[in-house]
């Protein structure tokens, strides 16, 4: 597996052409042990991620989880961050220019891990894979560290080719997917490779992994597509570039995985099933072989110059953006390669859950999946686009994707899916629906929202799951309450307050932008009329909506009440 890794990845980073160069007689040069060092580094970065991660699954699918949590958990882990460490060390020596002992010595070392990205997004993976290492100990639950890990992927995807695309919100989106289900795929192969053997009943966990996989590859293939096609811009670049014959290598080896898949579902797990494990255990062998290929000639493209693109996109936004016009609102989409994996997640594990019932109101899948819908279109729809660069369609995507969204998911009674019992709390749920809006406009943090990916990523998704969570948890009468008296601060703040986003929005610099302060008024306007609207989908009475049979969830809280799907 290391020598396959290791064996493409110098391949191909020579043949991408950014190896150490001959250094040009006054200027500055990072040295062989830079230039070499960094991409063997990142490799191994890399692998120790996948490791960690991989064994977190194994330790989520197999019931000896509590084991592998406490053995190989920790020691992927802490190789993980020695490598983010040594990672950084040698990013800054090819950021400046210098060997790696004469970067430490110019002094450079806190501003770069602070104020460049590339530095910012290893610091976080190294504090965030510590942390992993230390909760192990603690006896942390191995999703709630799967979780962690999965986060620990995203920091370098800001630090890449993707992050000075064109397109680079898009590009960043795309490479974030693809960082997260490549991980978890070959990860999980090596998790199960290594710690099936010792299993007594390893059928259950390798089936719920190939539906893992799948998923994945899937994931993989769509999100690398995309990658590639903001990177190269045109099909000429495919065959005529460097950057593309190393993409066309990546294609060729998820097809020929794609086949070692297929031969699984066909063959191994089947003879699994007989009792006979040898054939799954060589199968995933040669995948993982060819899976250390595959990220070694990821690491040589990420070290390899793409070609020069247009330069046509609005230099802020990533994109051309028409003048507003209703149809524009209403036809304009901008696909979001992440919102629209978390989007669709969300579907097929509703429809999961109501497959295990024995019966279900069909209304209230109807009610889920309008939801989905309502959300997907306020994220990447019209809506989506145009919020970026105007205020008030901005408070209406906060409405749909915050309120209108929820209330719909709510009333599909998303937690009556859940088998086992769970603790809930009304007043927790009111409180973190209640605080983001006067939040962002009581600090800076809208205007940051605007402008780093990152942040409005979490605003929205935090959106979509407090919102949620509040409507089905909170009593009707006592929702609306809570959400009258949001309204009533936000619009305060709007109609009284400062204008929002003052160096944002002129920094957009398109000249068919409304008047600011009006604007504004219109947004909180628009944004009140929206919430009272979807306020009359919950406000009916709950006993017109029993249902024989409903599945009801059990609450371990107070008095012990119970809920049902009906009541909510």
């Amino acid at each position: 597996m290391l020598f396959a890794g290791f064996g493409v990845l110098l391949v191909a980073f020579w043949f991408g052409g950014d190896r150490d160069l001959p250094a040009i007689r006054g200027l500055p040069s990072p040295g062989p042990l830079t230039s070499w060092g960094l991409p063997v580094v990142r490799l191994l970065h890399d692998l120790c991620a996948v490791a960690t991660t991989g064994s977190l699954l194994a330790a989520v699918l197999l019931e000896d989880g509590r084991s592998i949590l406490r053995r190989a958990v920790p020691r992927w882990a802490l190789a993980w961050a020695a490598s983010a460490a040594v990672t950084v060390l040698l990013t800054l020596s090819d950021f400046v220019g210098v060997p790696v002992g004469e970067a430490l010595r110019s002094g450079a070392l806190s501003t770069f891990l602070l104020y460049v990205p590339q530095g910012l997004a290893f610091l976080i993976v190294y504090g965030l894979t510590l942390t992993i290492t230390l909760l192990t100990f603690l006896r942390a639950k191995p999703w709630f560290l799967l979780g962690l890990a999965l986060v620990a992927l995203l920091p370098p995807a800001y630090a890449g080719h993707s992050a000075s695309a064109a397109d680079h919100d898009f590009a960043i989106t795309s490479l974030m997917v693809h960082l997260t289900a490549v991980t978890l795929w070959v990860g999980g192969l090596f998790g199960l490779l290594v710690f099936l053997r010792k299993s007594e009943q390893p059928l259950a966990a390798v089936r719920r992994f190939s539906t893992i996989a799948l998923c994945c590859y899937g994931a993989v293939a769509i999100s690398g597509a995309v990658n590639a096609w903001v990177r190269l811009g045109s099909l000429s670049q495919v065959f005529g570039s460097r950057y593309g014959l190393l993409v066309v290598g990546k294609v060729v080896a998820l097809v020929v995985l794609g086949f070692f898949g297929w031969r699984h579902r066909r063959s191994t797990i089947v003879a699994m099933e007989a009792g006979v494990r040898a054939p799954f255990l060589r199968l995933a062998g040669g995948e993982l072989v060819l899976m250390a290929a595959g990220m070694g000639l990821a690491v040589a493209l990420s070290r390899t110059p793409p070609p020069p693109g247009g330069d046509s996109t609005h230099a802020v936004l990533g994109f051309d953006l028409a003048p507003f016009t209703a149809w524009g609102l209403a036809a304009e989409m901008r696909l979001d390669p992440l919102l629209l994996l978390v989007v669709v997640a969300a579907g097929v594990g509703y429809v999961v859950g109501v497959r295990r019932m024995s019966s279900w109101p069909r209304w209230r899948t109807v009610a889920w999946f309008a939801g989905l819908v309502v959300v997907a279109y306020g994220m990447v729809g019209g809506v989506g686009v145009y919020a970026r660069a105007i205020f008030s369609v901005h408070m209406v995507q906060y409405a749909l994707v915050g309120t209108v969204g929820p209330v719909l998911l709510a009333l599909g009674m998303p937690l009556a899916l859940i088998r086992r019992p769970m603790r809930i709390y009304p007043a927790v749920a009111a409180v973190a629906y209640a605080l983001p809006l006067p939040l962002l406009f009581l600090t800076p943090l809208y205007e940051i929202s605007q402008s780093v990916l990152a942040v409005r990523l979490i605003v929205m998704i935090y959106l979509v799951i407090s919102g949620a969570v509040f409507f089905v948890l909170v009593r009707p009468w006592a929702a609306t309450g809570v959400v009258a008296g949001v309204q009533a601060v936000v619009a305060f703040l709007l109609l009284t307050g400062p204008i929002q986003g003052q160096a944002w929005f002129p920094g957009l610099e398109l000249e068919w932008l409304p008047a600011a302060q009006a604007d504004q008024r219109l947004g909180a306007l628009l944004y009140a009329g929206l919430t009272l609207v979807a306020l009359l989908g919950i406000t009916q009475p709950a006993r017109s909506r029993r249902l024989e049979g409903t599945p009801e969830i059990h609450v371990p809280y107070a008095a012990r009440k119970t809920r049902t799907a009906s009541s909510a």
